[in-house]
């Protein structure tokens, strides 16, 4: 087991041992997402088709409303623990701590009001139903209107839009749609993880256009590699999760091409690891972690949701995440009634839900 802040060479050695988890695929690519470990081929006799074929979309084994239960949930429990998280928001952990949904905080919001990180995912999810992908500019003019006028706010109001997100918005209102950025690893924030809910529900039926559309939705703001591949690694495992993959399913090591410290968390290392061991920073690395830890270590939504809120520090993120795994496994219908009653905008959100999940087109991505 190793920490994931160690740095980039020793993190190059140490995930060799993890080979056998990456696709086949060309040298250039291999450079490019940085997991040439050494000088071995990948492409050999012991070579496995799930190597040559990881992106293949996985056959529904639910049935179409027990599918469509599990896209709501996703959702709805991306919100609930964003609703939930925000208690707990920026404090040390163990200053305090949260059983339900309370409200307050840092902005002193009301029981079920959330944060940006629902706000950002309903920008998301209108951008997909108008454009039918995560087309750029229709997503960063709807994140303008959040940032400028409180479009898509629990409250009519934007508040806690991350430094990175902001000036990404910043740089578009001065560079105009040609603007990429955010690309450095000190810029790995965790916005694009927590609002990718809506791309894994719309696409659910082509698991190599949802992985495709993940990387489109986080460049809008967040163009570094881990931000990007972070979010690329949870879109897989929610379109396994609506297509009816069970949780020892979910949890288990998966063949993609992944950076190095998301092939670490993708190998499971967390759940090796005790709370001390857990951060639940803003840092993308740190938050996806804290959430698959979270989820892995309970086994229903409400105390998946208490467990990785009460994390504390970006907690209103890492229960978010862990919300949409959590809503995925569970569905919609294992999400707390009283939380589902409290949420802000809850049938609206549900009802956007289950509108991506009608609506999502066939695999016709090549």
């Amino acid at each position: 087991m190793i920490d994931l802040h160690s740095d980039l060479n020793t993190l190059l050695k140490y995930v060799d041992k993890y080979r056998q988890y990456l696709p086949v695929s060309s040298p250039s690519v291999q450079r490019r997402m940085q997991y040439t470990y050494d000088d071995k081929p990948l492409e050999s006799s012991s070579t496995t088709d799930e190597q040559k074929q990881w992106d293949l979309t996985p056959s529904c084994s639910l049935s179409l409303a027990e599918s469509r239960d599990r896209a709501i949930g996703a959702l709805i429990g991306l919100a609930v623990g964003d609703a939930v998280g925000t208690t707990l928001e920026f404090l040390p952990r163990d200053r305090a701590y949260v059983k339900d949904m309370t409200g307050g905080g840092p902005f002193r919001l009301r029981a079920g009001e959330w944060t940006d990180d629902t706000s950002m995912a309903l920008c998301l999810a209108e951008t997909l139903l108008e454009k039918g992908d995560a087309d750029t500019i229709c997503f960063r003019n709807k994140l303008l209107e959040w940032y400028q006028h409180g479009y898509n706010s629990s409250n009519g109001i934007c508040f806690d839009i991350g430094n990175t997100t902001r000036f990404a918005l910043e740089q578009y209102l001065t560079v105009g749609p040609g603007w990429s950025g955010n690309t450095s690893p000190e810029t790995a924030g965790n916005a694009s993880i927590i609002r990718q809910a809506p791309v894994s529900i719309f696409f659910r039926k082509s698991l190599s256009k949802a992985f495709y559309e993940a990387k489109k939705q986080s460049i809008a703001t967040h163009g570094a590699a881990e931000a990007i591949n972070s979010t690329q690694y949870l879109s897989y495992l929610l379109v396994h999760m609506i297509n009816g993959s069970n949780k020892d399913f979910v949890f288990a090591p998966h063949v993609m091409p992944l950076q190095p410290r998301v092939m670490i968390i993708n190998a499971g290392e967390y759940k090796q690891k005790t709370r001390d061991q857990i951060r639940s920073s803003g840092y993308v690395i740190d938050t996806l972690e804290a959430a698959m830890w979270s989820v892995w270590n309970t086994d229903n939504f409400r105390d998946a949701i208490l467990l990785a809120a009460n994390l504390a520090d970006d907690a209103d993120s890492v229960a978010a995440t862990a919300g949409q795994i959590a809503g995925a496994l569970y569905g919609y219908s294992g999400i707390p009634q009283e939380w589902k009653d409290k949420l802000v905008q809850h049938e609206r959100i549900a009802r956007m839900a289950g509108e991506l999940f009608d609506r999502a087109p066939e695999d016709t991505f090549l």
